[in-house]
Order: C-alpha cells, then sequence, then structure tokens
C-alpha cells in the first residue's frame, strides 16, 4: 500500500465512526495546508462531497493579503464543486486579547454558516502537532486536568451542532506531504514563522530541541498523554454527574439556581472547581472556559470560614451564600 493510500484509508477509518448518514459538513479552510488537507480527504472520503460538504473561510482582516486568502479557497471549493461561504470580522473591541478576539468571531462564524445550511458539525484542521503545541503550552501555564486534556476530538458548538478536528492522529508532515503527492497547493501565513508569538516559540525552538535531546517521536508521545488526560477528564465528569443530586440543586428565575452548601464540604477540590463550572455554564450559558488559582482560592475561602452570609464574583458569576445554600446567578444589571 502506497503511503498516500495509508493516509487516505487511515483518515477514513478514523473520521467514518464520526460521521452521520447524510450530515452536512462544515469544512474550515483557511487556505494553509492543514486545512487543504481535510477539505481533500474529506471529500475523497464522504458519498456525494457536492451535496454534504460546505466550505467556509473567514476573513480576519489582521493581514495585508487576506483577501487573496479568501480568493484561494473560493477557487479551491470550485475546483471541487463545492459551495463556499466567505465570512469578514465587522465589529472588534478596540481594547483586548485580540487573538482570542479572532477565535471568537471566527468561531461564531463558523456556527452561524452551519445552523445557515443545516449542517450537524464543523470540522477543523487541527493536527498532532497542534495537539503537542498545545499542551505543551498548558504545561508551561500550569493548567489542571481540564487544561491538560489540550484538543479534544469532539465537543458541542451549539445544541444542534458539533465541533470535530478529524486529524488529531496525523502529524503536519505526513498531511503536508500527501498534499504534495496529491498535487494540491497551500497558502503560508507568515505570521506562524515569526518569532515573537509564544506559540510559534514552542513550535520551532522548543519543540525541535526536546525532540532531538529525548525523544524525535515527541509530538506524539504528547498527543498520547492529551487523550488518556481527555479519559481522566471523561471519568471526572462522570464523578460529578453522579453527585450532582447529592447536592440538592434547585431551579431559579432567569438561569439562577442555589445548591445545599454542606455536601460541598466533602468534595475534593478538583471536583469542587468543576462544580463551579458547571454552575457557570448553567448562568451564562457558556461552554468553554476555566477558574484562575486566585479565583479558586477565593472561593475556598470563603467557603471554609463558615460565615452563614457572604457574597463574591468568580468570572462573571454571581455566588452568595444564604444560610445553608449557595445561590448562582448572573450578576444584576449585567448582560455580558
Amino acid at each position: 500500500m502506497t503511503e498516500k493510500a495509508s493516509l487516505l484509508e487511515r483518515f477514513r477509518r478514523h473520521a467514518r465512526p464520526l460521521l452521520q448518514p447524510w450530515q452536512r459538513i462544515v469544512v474550515a479552510v483557511s487556505g494553509g495546508a492543514d486545512s487543504m488537507a481535510l477539505l481533500h480527504l474529506l471529500h475523497a472520503t464522504v458519498v456525494e462531497p457536492h451535496k454534504r460538504l460546505q466550505v467556509a473561510h473567514f476573513d480576519h482582516g489582521l493581514r495585508n493579503n487576506s483577501a487573496e486568502d479568501a480568493q484561494f479557497v473560493q477557487a479551491a471549493a470550485a475546483r471541487l464543486q463545492l459551495p463556499c461561504t466567505i465570512g469578514h470580522w465587522q465589529e472588534r473591541a478596540p481594547t483586548g486579547n485580540l487573538a482570542e478576539q479572532a477565535r471568537c468571531a471566527r468561531y461564531h462564524f463558523l456556527l452561524t454558516t452551519a445552523q445557515q445550511v443545516a449542517a450537524g458539525c464543523v470540522m477543523t484542521g487541527h493536527h498532532q502537532d497542534d495537539q503537542a503545541e498545545t499542551i505543551l503550552e498548558r504545561l508551561l501555564r500550569g493548567s489542571g486536568v481540564h487544561g491538560l486534556r489540550a484538543i479534544v476530538t469532539q465537543r458541542p458548538l451549539a445544541a444542534e451542532v458539533q465541533l470535530m478536528r478529524p486529524l488529531l492522529p496525523f502529524s503536519r508532515a505526513v498531511l503536508r506531504h500527501w498534499l504534495q503527492e496529491q498535487g494540491v497547493s497551500w497558502r503560508e501565513d507568515a505570521s506562524n514563522t515569526t518569532l515573537r508569538a509564544r506559540r510559534n516559540r514552542l513550535r520551532h525552538e522548543v519543540l525541535p530541541v526536546l525532540q532531538r535531546v529525548a525523544d524525535p517521536s515527541l509530538p506524539q508521545r504528547l498527543a498520547d498523554t492529551a487523550l488518556r488526560l481527555q479519559q481522566a477528564d471523561q471519568a471526572l465528569e462522570w464523578m460529578l454527574e453522579r453527585l450532582w443530586p447529592a447536592l440538592d440543586p434547585q431551579p431559579l428565575a432567569c438561569n439562577a439556581f442555589s445548591l445545599a452548601v454542606l455536601p460541598l464540604y466533602a468534595l475534593p477540590e478538583e471536583l469542587l472547581q468543576r462544580c463551579l463550572l458547571r454552575c457557570r455554564r448553567q448562568v451564562r450559558a457558556e461552554e468553554e472556559g476555566v477558574l484562575s488559582d486566585r479565583a479558586m482560592a477565593g472561593f475556598l475561602r470563603c467557603l471554609r470560614s463558615r460565615r452563614r452570609h457572604w457574597s463574591m464574583m468568580v468570572r462573571g458569576m454571581s455566588i452568595e451564600r444564604q444560610g445553608e445554600r449557595l445561590l448562582f446567578r448572573r450578576p444584576v444589571g449585567r448582560w455580558n
């Protein structure tokens, strides 16, 4: 079996269990090698791709040649006879983390596109090297189990739309070699080579040194570690789900609710943190998020003080103790 056929067959074996029969798929395509590989592998895998695949490209407008990327993706979609939607970043906050704002805008566009075309999932081109860089970055940040699970293969974007990353088992080098074998071109983003960004320094300076002095297969090892931590994360979520009724959750108006205080004293800190994140998801309807060490320490101080009345804020959520209950709600007068 040729390397080309081997990659395609490996992709098919990995991706097919993720696919629902006749489900429409939004394929996020930046024009880079990773997303172009995803597009062509999916095109060679799904039945009637012209009916099931919807190409989506988001122009952040942050580089002078970003319009050329959009044109490149449109042309690639046209050659495959696939529909293509181009989005543009119109509203940017004057302050804050630009990269995080861009990421949020991009995923909002992908979700909106999926809803418009009745697609059940969005697929992105994250691969094994992305996974290795992410887990290394989070190790340096001091992340816990939830953070160290890094990039998950599948998670919900909305109730009816799943986000999937079917390229996680495959390395950047293998994907690029396959594209070259297929005669498929791609766009290079110059911002991926600048060493000003911490992520790029990890990619171009730190990981190569670790591979040289420790193990050439380090990206695979890190990806395997991320998978095991995802399994540990699932086990902890399973445990919290079974403990949840003992906390006596009582729904209140406007997504607010309360929990019994006494059962919380028996929970290990890891489960307490997950409990707070679950409360925040319910109050603010946000799926993703982590708690800082400072926020968690503040909550533990209040909880362990045994005072019967106190209040605090945790990541846009108000927590108030009223006797033997903890009340979780969105702060009055706040809408963001």
